[in-house]
């Protein structure tokens, strides 16, 4: 008897954990702009400046508790930049994993948030005909809006990655979220 009372207990304690555990975890996707700009220079030792777009996505994941912080992961696709300067192709395209902690003010169903955190990014770049690949950590921040109903949610941000070759790798995006 005594050994079903122990059993009982802790299964309701476990329960009770993974519940409470459950409820601020979400997954979510994302579809949105990159903005690249960077310098670089030519043969002729000129300083050519390239501002482009591309399409970018994401998909993510989180816990998000029930005050005021979060963490968030991800894999993001900047997409690929590609500019023609002085007759010579430059493509960039750079991917990566990111993990955040996340800062939530919340009124009713609507979330007003900030992320700060690293990104192990990839990038793959040709130039002049050669092609190179880097990798590295750097730092990732953010910031968003949102809106939840039940366990669904919408959210817009604004996301930009410190490093790299880029002066300027950075994302806008609209994102729908699921949370269980």
């Amino acid at each position: 008897m005594r050994r079903r009372i122990i059993f009982v207990a802790v299964m309701v304690i476990a329960l009770a954990a993974t519940s409470a555990f459950a409820e601020g975890l979400y997954i979510g996707a994302g579809i949105g702009n990159t903005f690249f700009s960077s310098n670089y220079e030519d043969a002729l030792d000129q300083i050519k400046e390239i501002d482009e777009n591309s399409t970018a996505w994401k998909i993510f994941g989180g816990f998000s508790s029930a005050s005021f912080f979060g963490i968030e992961g991800g894999y993001r696709d900047f997409g690929e930049i590609e500019s023609t300067i002085s007759n010579e192709v430059f493509k960039v395209k750079t991917t990566g994993w990111d993990v955040e902690a996340v800062g939530r003010f919340k009124i009713a169903f609507i979330d007003i948030f900030g992320k700060a955190g690293a990104m192990f990014w990839s990038t793959d770049l040709t130039l002049l005909g050669r092609e190179y690949e880097e990798n590295g950590t750097d730092f990732f921040w953010g910031l968003g809006a949102g809106v939840r109903l039940g366990p669904i949610g919408v959210r817009l941000e604004w996301e930009s990655l410190e490093g790299g070759d880029a002066e300027n790798l950075s994302m806008v995006s609209l994102g729908a979220t699921l949370g269980f």
